[in-house]
């Protein structure tokens, strides 16, 4: 079935097209997740995240997540691997054109290398029109022979059977869709219906800004103001939006929404189908759920960091301290049997025991499903 842009979310007022967003944001499922999207937030921000010791490590790893999960989304076969190793060169080491899957990655580099260096909780020009084309050809740039701005030809969007599945609107609808959307995002963050109205903010109108960034997503998708790039485009820009919260914008670069998009495909692209035919809800609740599920794998990270140090310290020297060890470089809810002690520790079987007790006292361990098995679980 082809869906086809029907004006959705937009209506006039006045003989003006006005973007309005068919969501209710105090809705009780969505605020449930802003709550924890909240909880999440601050617990980072106690954590300490910018002095950490594991931060260097968490900010490129999400980096390359970013760059990996928004272009494999798009079909590029790069390895995560790939990603990472380019990424420890990018900038010395210089591409091809027929370099194309290294070059989309480069290029998802240097975008949110110029969205980092942004403050948009200071300057709403920092989330401007201009601001979201320089994003869209920084992510295509050398990659697209189209000229830079909106598009000025018509595009449809495929199924995986390369059937139409979506057709958005004319490109001669784009500039006054996009200057409503614009309006629309001035007024839901800063109260005040244009920028030249700074006396009476309404504070009503005001939006969290996570779901701000959720309906963006959105509404590029659906207007796809672009020859290419729409997609990334979208990812990319709503993350810039989500950084008028000022306590996301600590933590800006250390949390990756994009991996979990790819690991719920289906559902990203479902939701974002649904909204186009008036429905916004499941996908501000799919969004904000990758959100905090992106949000609690760095605070995971973390935890488990210290608490790891934590048990170093409190174990000492011996046999405990060594299965400690191997227990640490697995991940929480991996199994492993005892026999992998067996076989390492020079140590009877009742001292093997007994360090298994110590280990399941502190938390580090529990019972599996089989005998002689045990389930890693250093912070859950």
């Amino acid at each position: 079935m082809t869906y086809i842009f029907a004006y959705e979310h937009f209506n006039t007022s006045e003989g003006k097209l006005i973007f309005n967003p068919n969501i209710n944001p105090y809705d009780y499922d969505i605020q449930q997740l802003i709550l924890e999207a909240e909880r999440n937030i601050g617990a980072l921000a106690r954590l300490g995240l910018k002095s950490h010791p594991l931060t260097p490590t968490i900010l490129r790893n999400s980096l390359v997540r970013t760059a990996h999960f928004t272009t494999k989304i798009e079909q590029n076969k790069l390895e995560f691997r790939e990603v990472l190793q380019l990424y420890q060169s990018y900038k010395k080491k210089s591409l091809t054109v027929k370099q194309k899957a290294q070059i989309e990655v480069k290029n998802v580099f240097d975008t949110y290398e110029y969205i980092y260096s942004l403050d948009p909780n200071k300057d709403f020009s920092d989330m401007d029109e201009p601001v979201l084309k320089k994003i869209q050809s920084t992510l295509m740039d050398d990659l697209t022979g189209y000229p830079e701005g909106y598009r000025s030809i018509p595009v449809a969007l495929q199924d995986g059977d390369g059937h139409v599945s979506y057709q958005p609107p004319a490109f001669n609808e784009i500039p006054p869709l996009m200057r409503a959307f614009f309006s629309w995002l001035y007024t839901s963050v800063t109260g005040y219906e244009n920028p030249y109205e700074t006396t009476c903010a309404d504070f009503n109108k005001k939006i969290h800004p996570l779901i701000i960034s959720g309906i963006t997503h959105h509404v590029i998708g659906y207007i796809h103001p672009f020859p290419d790039g729409n997609g990334r485009t979208a990812r990319a820009f709503s993350t810039l939006v989500g950084l008028i919260h000022s306590d996301l914008a600590t933590i800006k670069d250390a949390f990756s929404v994009e991996e979990y998009f790819d690991k719920r495909i289906e559902d990203y692209y479902d939701t974002l189908m649904a909204a186009t035919q008036g429905n916004l809800k499941p996908f501000i609740v799919f969004y904000l759920e990758c959100v905090n599920a992106s949000l609690t794998k760095v605070l995971k990270e973390l935890q488990r960091y210290d608490k790891i140090k934590h048990i170093r310290e409190l174990l000492g020297k011996g046999h405990a301290k060594t299965m400690f060890e191997l227990i640490s470089r697995m991940d929480d809810g991996e199994v492993l049997h005892r026999k992998l002690f067996d076989d390492i520790l020079e140590a009877s079987p009742s001292s093997i025991a007994k360090n298994i007790n110590k280990l399941k006292e502190l938390g580090i361990i529990k019972p599996g499903t089989g005998r002689g098995e045990y389930i890693v679980c250093i912070v859950e």
